[in-house]
């Protein structure tokens, strides 16, 4: 049998059950999944059919829902700052790098709208301290994060009605 006629589709032949085990993948987990045993099914052939079945129809439908697909529960922004992260706000670092052969600092405030990785800078200049160009980073996270938890609300209660 070919690889891709069985792509999400295991065979469990364990004590007490025997039949066919059906994942269909998306949003980073499993999108949902089905047993067809082969009594139920009448026997291993027909149980096998229908899996193949339900497979086709439910990645079909997770396709079209892949771009819409996401947790009710799962929030636009972590909680928590990652263990690399030096600034200890999520969503702010400091950059140094070379451009045109001058050294250029500057705090980066990043998030994700539209699934879509945006960024702004805060350059460190004589008239503005690192202090300051990090406050404003922050303040400016902080900023975006607040409109970005509100229209994160408004969605799920639309999709709660």
């Amino acid at each position: 049998m070919k690889k891709k006629a069985m792509k999400g589709i295991s065979r469990i032949d364990s004590r007490n059950t025997h039949g066919w085990y059906v994942r269909i993948y998306g949003n980073g987990g499993v999108y949902t999944s089905k047993l067809f045993s082969d009594r139920q099914y009448g026997n291993k052939q027909k149980a096998l059919e229908s899996a193949r079945i339900f497979r086709d129809h439910e990645q079909m439908v997770a396709d079209l829902n892949k771009k819409d697909m996401r947790k009710l529960s799962q929030r636009p922004f972590y909680q928590k700052a990652p263990k690399n992260n030096a600034s200890g706000v999520v969503g702010v670092h400091e950059v140094n790098t070379i451009t045109n052969g001058r050294k250029v600092r500057y705090f980066q405030a990043t998030w994700t709208e539209d699934k879509k990785p945006k960024s702004k800078k805060f350059y460190i200049t004589q008239t503005r301290s690192a202090e300051e160009a990090r406050h404003m980073a922050v303040e400016y996270r902080k900023s975006k994060e607040a409109d970005l938890q509100k229209k994160w609300r408004t969605e799920q209660s639309i999709e709660n009605q």
